[in-house]
């Protein structure tokens, strides 16, 4: 088997866009032919995504393919894309287990990528480079590592546990959650820990991806909670939940300070950090509020992956307030590039 003509003739197909009342009704008809047919998908269409991947990062420009960090990376997606195709096609229910086993670990092996790509970018230091080609890019590749990560988990819970990675989430309940999360790295990291204003109402539900919802909010805090660290602030963090007829609209305002408007692009980028860390406490599991650099562009990334958005809108001297819509009729498609 030639694994490198293989990867060229996958990544010339095309990915299939799916919705999420699509993903949402995965696995709701459990009869054999249909989780045998469910996962003949899964295994052409993650081949299809992983090679995508491959050459997409191949094409990074200034060299930096050749960087260790994301040379691994891209070894991981060849390695992980040659390990489905010698693997059986499911035709059977024995077939589907061992295939879901090794997503399983193919997304374990996973878990620590954006670690690995932050790194290797945090080295690039050039005034010449032109950041917003590496960030095109990388949106394309973090967007379609959303839906890979998304179909491989829906797989695993489907066979596994019997379960669906959609719910029906309270939006009151994932806000509590994420301020928890962020109180508890707070401790270790920052000197104060702010206060925050919840104006959400107790019924406000959505069917979603519990974590998705959860990660969007929690780097926004964090982002808000280090702002008014800096600025030594005493003012609350306000968050408003709004249900509209096609959206949850979460608006997060902090007074931390804000930032200049002409820097917002920066923000968004996954080259730029107002607080550069130390890699090596990441693997000793230190616990980290900010520095990566990619919270942000990461979270407007899952906010549009079924059709939302995330805006920020900064008032120097005095805050920034963070916008996210989060589309709720589950029929848009995946944004894929």
């Amino acid at each position: 088997m030639n694994i490198s003509n293989l990867l060229k003739n996958f990544a010339q197909k095309r990915k299939t866009p799916l919705q999420l009342k699509f993903l949402y009704n995965y696995n709701k008809k459990k009869t054999k032919k249909n989780l045998v047919e469910q996962s003949k998908f899964l295994y052409n269409e993650l081949s299809i995504r992983l090679s995508h991947r491959v050459f997409d990062l191949m094409k990074l420009p200034y060299g930096i393919p050749s960087i260790p960090e994301i040379k691994n990376v891209i070894h991981l997606y060849s390695e992980s894309f040659q390990r489905i195709q010698l693997s059986k096609m499911p035709n059977n229910f024995e077939d589907i287990e061992h295939f879901t086993n090794l997503l399983e670990n193919i997304k374990y092996r996973h878990n620590n990528l954006e670690n690995n790509i932050a790194q290797g970018i945090s080295i690039i230091n050039n005034p010449l480079i032109d950041y917003s080609l590496i960030d095109n890019e990388l949106n394309r590749f973090f967007i379609s590592r959303i839906g890979i990560r998304t179909l491989i988990s829906q797989q695993i819970e489907t066979i596994k546990h019997n379960k669906n990675i959609f719910s029906k989430c309270n939006l009151k309940n994932i806000v509590i959650n994420s301020i928890d999360n962020v109180n508890y790295l707070s401790e270790f990291t920052l000197e104060n820990t702010p206060n925050i204003k919840i104006n959400c109402k107790d019924d406000i539900n959505l069917l979603y991806i519990e974590n998705h919802l959860e990660y969007i909010i929690t780097e926004i805090l964090k982002n808000a909670y280090v702002a008014h660290d800096k600025f030594d602030s005493n003012e609350y963090i306000q968050i408003d939940v709004s249900e509209g007829k096609s959206d949850i609209i979460i608006k997060i305002s902090d007074k931390g300070g804000g930032f200049k408007f002409n820097d917002i692009e920066n923000t968004l980028s996954f080259s730029y950090t107002t607080n550069k860390v130390d890699f090596s406490k990441i693997y000793k599991q230190t616990k980290i509020i900010s520095g990566y650099g990619f919270g942000l562009p990461m979270s407007k990334l899952y906010a549009q992956y079924f059709g939302g958005d995330l805006f920020i809108n900064p008032i120097e001297n005095i805050g920034t307030d963070v916008f996210i819509y989060i589309n709720k009729l589950g029929h848009n498609s995946e944004k894929l590039y």
